[in-house]
């Protein structure tokens, strides 16, 4: 068969693919191994590959997120030529290869964020322009509601925290809210009175001291607050947003939401959710959360961080191992139009990419320029 190759290192091969001496076609995406062209393009349907899948930018390699890309490159049974390369000219935190280990020191500066502190940046009286009404509070603070009512950003981070009611104290009450912009701006960060009498503050997690409600806001003000700001067409920004959402009573478009805990490439390759701290650590390269309790506003600026590195994302515009899917050979009826279409026309997209948000989309054309 003219489209067979030879098994490679670091290739999977179907369950079914048989015995070894069977020709093997191999997937141009994800290189795992078929016996047969329908199988291939049985495959080609359900796996979703796209361009906007993290890629090994030594083999070139898709993956199903970044955590899988990661195992392909530093895992225990990582592809030697790939790691090879990687230690050489790899960031370890966007997974990005460079040019060189120069490039690679330049971009180090770049990618490589500290800890924004305990409430990021509060907003100063020299943005007042851009805004009706503000109430100032000292920076860290929230026994006091700050708030914009106008924001000059096109995503804003929520974080909320929650103490415990009930006779159990498993009942999620919210005790604080915090949301920033884009640029990292606070634009509330207020306490919040509770709804139902407190059993479990939560301290070692929340921080929160009875006292800290003392002249809070109702949950009905603040959920007018953030209401306002949000409108109707800002992107909301989180990790795992409906425990937000749902103690602050409040729904939004979910087409508007960008959800860290749940966006594909940033899960486990089981597709369960990672811990914020550990998201941050792994992709910003600081600890949050560190033996102390958490801080809403440090959560919200993390949260937005992610979402910003996952919308400027460079992709690389075509396959590096592409080939025409006309030359397949298919048994089971394909039209002549569709077994010629190009390998990303039989995969839909499993998930919707964050960089369709920006509005400079990045296609890294050269990014295969140096193939053998």
């Amino acid at each position: 068969m003219a489209m067979a190759t030879a098994l490679e290192p670091g290739a999977e091969v179907d369950s079914a693919a048989g015995s070894a001496d069977v020709p093997r076609i191999r997937c141009p995406a994800c290189f795992r191994q078929f016996p047969s062209d329908e199988k291939l393009v049985r495959h080609l349907e359900k796996a979703g590959h796209t361009m906007h899948e993290p890629q090994c930018g030594a083999c070139h390699k898709h993956c199903f997120c970044f955590e899988s890309l990661r195992e392909h490159i530093l895992g225990r049974l990582a592809k030697k030529e790939c790691a090879a390369e990687f230690s050489r000219r790899g960031c370890n935190l966007c997974m990005t290869f460079l040019e060189s280990e120069d490039a690679l020191t330049t971009h180090r500066l770049q990618c490589q964020f500290l800890n924004p502190g305990p409430a990021g940046k509060v907003l100063k009286p020299v943005m007042e322009h851009s805004r009706k009404r503000i109430k100032a509070t000292p920076q860290g603070s929230a026994q006091t509601p700050l708030f914009s009512e106008e924001c000059q950003s096109e995503a804003v981070a929520l974080d909320c925290e929650m103490v415990g009611g009930g006779k159990d104290g498993s009942i999620n009450i919210c005790a604080r809210v915090c949301l920033v912009d884009e640029h990292e701006n606070v634009l509330l960060n207020t306490y919040v009175q509770p709804v139902l009498p407190v059993t479990d503050y939560r301290y070692e997690i929340t921080g929160i001291k009875p006292t800290d409600f003392n002249d809070a806001p109702s949950l009905k003000r603040i959920r007018a607050v953030v209401k306002r700001i949000l409108g109707d067409k800002l992107l909301l920004v989180g990790h795992d947003l409906r425990h937000d959402l749902a103690c602050l009573n409040l729904d939004y478009p979910p087409e508007l939401l960008r959800d860290t805990a749940t966006y594909q490439l940033l899960v486990k390759t089981s597709g369960v959710s990672h811990k914020l701290r550990y998201l941050t650590e792994v992709f910003l390269g600081y600890k949050i959360q560190d033996g102390t309790s958490h801080d809403p506003c440090e959560d919200a600026v993390a949260a937005m961080r992610l979402y910003k590195r996952m919308r400027s994302r460079k992709h690389a515009g075509t396959l590096a191992h592409s080939f025409d899917l006309s030359q397949l050979s298919l048994r089971n009826g394909d039209s002549p139009q569709r077994s010629s279409s190009r390998v990303y026309s039989y995969s839909a997209p499993t998930f919707d990419c964050w960089c369709s948000d920006s509005k400079d989309v990045s296609v890294d054309e050269s990014a295969h320029d140096h193939l053998p």
